[in-house]
């Protein structure tokens, strides 16, 4: 095991014969390096908390057989993991972690963007792939092909893809995440929040879109976790993850979870196969009724769902559906309402919707008595067939609702703005 103090660089790529990852769904580097545990050493590269000014690269690098973490980084900043492969190495015994992030170590970047050769494969972990505890958060976990083969296809499921726990500010973008034994991203502890998720495909591969099922959840939040977002910021559009073939929820703010976490414009379909859950799911698996009194106590405040009562496409071929929401939640407050489409409503609880398609936005505004109705338009997909919609609406705090009721698309003339109708499906 190395000790880092300073400024390492461990440099695979000057082996004779090493090539580079080309492409964005597998990883066919040849890396010629292997350093190999046994099973009994803790870790191949360590960074220790006292460590102040360490800087560690690795690059090129094949690891297996660490009885810990291959890479532990627990001081420094500025640390680069690039180009590696994790696992997944012929007759080499699994490791517990790939990498870990702790302690007091600063801003790490895990991967790279837009660049195939600084993709890290990382597959087999007893534990977690990636884990990240340290207190200053602000990790970068980008474009890394998690609990996969060499192949993007086979199964090389971690543990857990990826765990953040008790650290902050930290993103993941542009990650493959699939075949873990529980969740693909597991976000705990009440010291973790204003975590990004964005661009990831989580329970599933790019290659043919081959399912890659994460058996729980395919994000949890949990532990008092808060102010995270999966997908798009509060006031923005882009940013969706694909989220589909987990035997779970596709995103379960679960019991313990905190409040302040705002799941916007995902694609997250055909999840649950194994549970109760929902695509957007709060509390217990599977639906809740919303709450008579809202914000309630509980994760996102319990926060009520929205009932669509008319989605009508326009007459015009504009390529529009004029929505009509209704929401009974907290008194004088504006809601952020998401709508979605899918060819049918959730098989499992078919008065709920998939977030499967999203389509846009609206506004809703609360009274005095803590109803509100909103008629909106948003973008419906030329030739697309009427199929369902369903919404969730996020409050101004951020908390976002179970995905809610599930409607048909019609064609026809839009009915007036009802003022009532607020009772639940």
């Amino acid at each position: 095991m190395l000790d880092v103090l300073g400024n390492v660089t461990i440099d695979g790529r000057t082996q004779a014969g090493w090539t580079p990852n080309t492409s964005e769904v597998a990883f066919n580097a040849n890396l010629c390096l292997i350093l190999n545990g046994s099973g009994s050493t803790p870790n191949a590269f360590h960074v220790p908390s006292s460590a102040s000014n360490a800087r560690l690269t690795v690059m090129g690098m094949q690891f297996a057989g660490f009885a810990d973490a291959a890479v532990k980084l627990e001081g420094g900043s500025g640390h680069r993991i690039a180009g590696n492969q994790f696992g997944a190495v012929g007759g080499g015994a699994a490791n517990q972690q790939g990498i870990h992030i702790s302690v007091a170590a600063g801003n790490s970047l895990i991967g790279g963007f837009d660049d195939p050769p600084s993709t890290n494969l990382i597959a087999g972990s007893l534990a977690s792939g990636i884990q990240i505890d340290n207190t200053a958060g602000g990790s970068t976990i980008a474009n890394n092909l998690i609990g996969f083969q060499t192949d993007g296809t086979g199964d090389g499921g971690n543990a857990t893809g990826v765990s953040i726990f008790n650290s902050p500010n930290n993103l993941l973008q542009y990650n493959l995440i699939g075949n873990s034994a529980s969740n693909g991203v597991t976000i705990g502890g009440s010291a973790s929040s204003g975590n990004l998720l964005q661009y990831n495909l989580i329970g599933q591969g790019r290659i043919g879109s081959v399912p890659a099922p994460n058996q729980n959840a395919g994000v949890n939040l949990l532990f008092g976790a808060h102010d995270n977002t999966v997908g798009a910021t509060l006031t923005g559009v882009a940013g969706g993850n694909t989220i589909t073939n987990n035997v779970g929820p596709g995103v379960w703010v679960s019991t313990s979870g905190g409040n302040g976490n705002r799941v916007l414009a995902n694609a997250i379909r055909t999840n649950g196969s194994g549970s109760a859950g929902v695509d957007i799911d709060l509390a217990a698996p599977g639906p809740s009724g919303n709450q008579p009194s809202n914000p309630g106590i509980g994760p996102n405040r319990l926060q009520n769902y929205p009932n669509l009562t008319s989605a009508v496409r326009a007459p015009d071929g504009s390529g529009t559906i004029e929505i009509i929401a209704t929401l009974h939640s907290a008194l004088n407050r504006s809601y952020r309402i998401d709508v979605y489409r899918h060819p049918s409503c959730d098989l499992q609880f078919p008065a709920r919707g998939e977030a499967s398609i999203y389509l846009g936005q609206g506004l809703l505004q609360t009274d005095a008595n803590g109803l509100g109705s909103a008629q909106f338009t948003v973008p419906y997909p030329a030739g697309a067939g009427l199929g369902k919609v369903s919404a969730t609406a996020t409050s101004s705090l951020g908390d976002t609702s179970e995905i809610g009721t599930c409607i048909d698309v019609v064609d026809g003339m839009l009915p007036d703005l009802l003022i009532d109708g607020f009772e639940d499906p």
